[in-house]
């Protein structure tokens, strides 16, 4: 079929919102466990309930948590950590009041209605194991004691132990700001868990933690293995009686090997990093298969590699694996379950040959039907920037049914990521393909802070959030005009969270961008400050480098509402009413002051939405909205 040639933008296309928001499941945790893999799903379709399910290569799936039972955890606000399944339980955190459950497992499913464990109305769980010999989980439990609303009174983070027999729960281990990763040896005698302390971040401080413990459960002896001092540690496993732990001791995040009375070492050398940012629990970038190895999952200039590592001889085998993103990966009785996409898959769960392959897909996070001519892989680019060279994917504008016009550019998304200590997947994802099919170019910038490079391009952002970012952000679009792949005219800025932030600011401080669109981005840093919650409370210091006591004007500085009188950018804010990471008052008060000097701007709030929409009908809204925004601008 001749392609149309058709204004850019304005590209007929049968990926509509609705039905991107309609399969739009966002995957939890992902456990293999006894020849079945298990996982958690948010479905829009259900307003963001999350039920756990079961796969099997001989029954398929099986929903193991019917409505309105929902596992997710909001420990640290942002949750993770869900569920786990040992002893033939499945053991689970309930949104609706934070407990923890406990349902038999058997072939048809779990038992109905599910066992309750705690029931602390105050208190939130996550990331919780099993100690069979005394009959306890051990479990990340975070105390609100306070009214929850800024009163001075932090959250308590302690490590709780949870009798499985009805009888009180009570904590464990406390001292430090931050828990994660209780890990009990494989004997009982030992318990392995990270901890950290404001200021600090987990990716900028974890230490890793071992401790006796003594037949009635209580520890002892504790002795700090790893991390600390500008070094932070991740995911410890235990295999026999070794201690396996991810450490970026030279700066990458490689596998290290400890054993009681002798100090770690170093057991991998990689061209990459296998560090994750703990913004949510159960995190895992690799996994023991029970044969002597280990799965990898590593980042080298933000391209993901699988590779086999023999713990035995040090021998590491790349695997050719088709998944360009890992979340998380999982192995148990010769299956590797793992959450990844592809250039041409969306988000799924998927189970992987032992050396590697074709994978089997076994849910897919997008019901959407793709037809290959509105695909085109990504193009790696690597930007000049003030700060050094900044890394982003380009998704060019891709329809069989339509071209532009002879010897135009395309309109340009630059899209940043959230953190802003994270990172743009590279993949297949129903959002950009609803832009691309329509005309638009899509960039996802990896801009300085962002993680998959190694700890030095993270660190850059340090002390620089609000000009490193920003100044990244302007050169990808310049860089983008330069090139030929963008019109200098039509570049357009979006990102949620950080990343809405950052958005902000580049309209504040310069005159590249044709409109932009903010996800509960942050406008005011002092006020942000002022509410946000314990687990960034120290964050700040270390993106800006100083606290608001000790430099208020700073953060002034590297505010957008304090720049209004010079954002001339048209502007489209989307906030839910239930934010507790960034509140409904930062947007608002960026739309306020805008329509006072007659700024084009538009605000839009979803009630009961939080921190990351999670309902169909606001996903799809925000496509539609966004998508004519940015039309009009193009027409306008």
């Amino acid at each position: 079929m001749t392609q149309q040639a058709i204004p850019f933008g304005h590209w007929p296309s049968p990926i509509s919102a609705e039905a991107v928001a309609a399969g739009a499941l966002r995957f939890g945790r992902v456990e293999a466990h006894g020849g079945a893999v298990y996982w958690s799903e948010s479905r829009p379709a259900e307003r963001g309930r999350s039920p756990v399910l079961r796969w099997t290569p001989a029954g398929g799936i099986t929903e193991l948590l019917p409505a309105p039972w929902s596992a997710r955890s909001r420990v640290h606000e942002y949750g993770g950590g869900e569920f786990t399944v040992a002893g033939g339980a499945l053991y689970f955190v309930n949104d609706a009041d934070q407990d923890l459950y406990a349902a038999r497992l058997t072939a048809a499913g779990a038992d109905a209605p599910p066992r309750r464990l705690t029931e602390l109305p105050d208190t939130r769980f996550a990331d919780m194991t099993l100690d069979a010999g005394r009959n306890r989980l051990v479990a990340v439990g975070e105390t609100h004691r306070g009214s929850q609303t800024h009163d001075g009174v932090e959250p308590a983070n302690a490590l709780w132990s949870i009798p499985l027999d009805g009888s009180g729960p009570r904590v464990l281990v406390e001292g430090h700001d931050f828990y994660a990763s209780p890990r009990i040896s494989p004997d009982g005698s030992l318990l392995a868990y990270l901890a950290w302390n404001l200021p600090h971040m987990p990716w900028d401080a974890a230490e890793l933690f071992v401790g006796h413990l003594a037949p009635d459960g209580t520890l002892s002896g504790v002795v700090k293995v790893a991390g600390g001092g500008g070094t932070a540690c991740f995911q410890p496993e235990w295999t026999g009686e070794a201690l396996l732990f991810v450490w970026d001791a030279d700066g990458t995040g490689n596998l290290w090997r400890w054993m009681e009375a002798a100090a770690p070492v170093q057991i991998t050398r990689l061209d990459g990093d296998l560090s994750l940012p703990l913004w949510v629990f159960n995190q895992a970038s690799f996994a023991l298969s029970g044969d002597g190895k280990a799965r990898l999952s590593f980042v080298d200039k933000g391209e993901t590699h699988a590779a086999l590592f023999d713990l035995e001889t040090g021998g590491l085998t790349p695997l050719a694996s088709p998944f360009t993103a890992v979340n998380a990966v999982s192995v148990d009785d010769g299956l590797t379950a793992l959450i990844g996409m592809a250039d041409d898959e969306a988000l799924c769960i998927a189970v992987e040959a032992e050396e590697g392959g074709a994978p089997h897909i076994i849910r897919r996070g997008s019901a959407l039907a793709i037809i290959p001519g509105f695909i085109a892989p990504p193009q790696r680019l690597e930007i000049p920037s003030p700060s050094g060279p900044v890394y982003g994917l380009y998704y060019p504008p891709a329809n069989p049914d339509a071209r532009g016009p002879e010897g135009a550019a395309p309109p340009l998304i630059v899209n940043l990521h959230g953190g802003p200590t994270s990172a743009a997947p590279r993949g297949l994802k129903a959002r950009t393909l609803f832009f691309t099919s329509r005309g638009f170019g899509w960039l996802d910038l990896d801009y300085s802070g962002s993680v998959g490079y190694g700890r030095a391009y993270r660190d850059r952002l340090n002390g620089a959030w609000g000009v490193a970012d920003v100044a990244d952000t302007v050169a990808a679009a310049e860089y983008a005009a330069a090139s030929g792949l963008a019109d200098p005219r039509a570049i357009f800025v979006t990102g949620g969270s950080a990343g809405g932030f950052t958005a902000l600011m580049a309209i504040a401080t310069s005159n590249v961008f044709r409109g932009a669109a903010s996800y509960y981005g942050v406008a005011d840093l002092i006020g942000l400050q002022k509410t946000t919650h314990k687990f960034e409370q120290g964050y700040l210091e270390t993106l800006l480098g100083a606290t608001v006591e000790a430099d208020p004007q700073l953060y002034r500085a590297r505010s957008a509402l304090t720049h209004v009188d010079a954002i001339k950018t048209p502007l489209i804010l989307f906030q839910g009413t239930e934010d507790k990471v960034v509140p409904k008052a930062q947007s608002l008060a960026i739309a306020d002051a805008l329509r006072a000097k007659g700024v084009r701007v538009a605000y839009h709030e979803f009630e009961g939405e939080g921190h990351g929409f999670r309902r169909a009908e606001t996903i799809r809204e925000c496509l539609d909205l966004e998508l004519t925004f940015y039309c009009s601008l193009l027409t306008g």
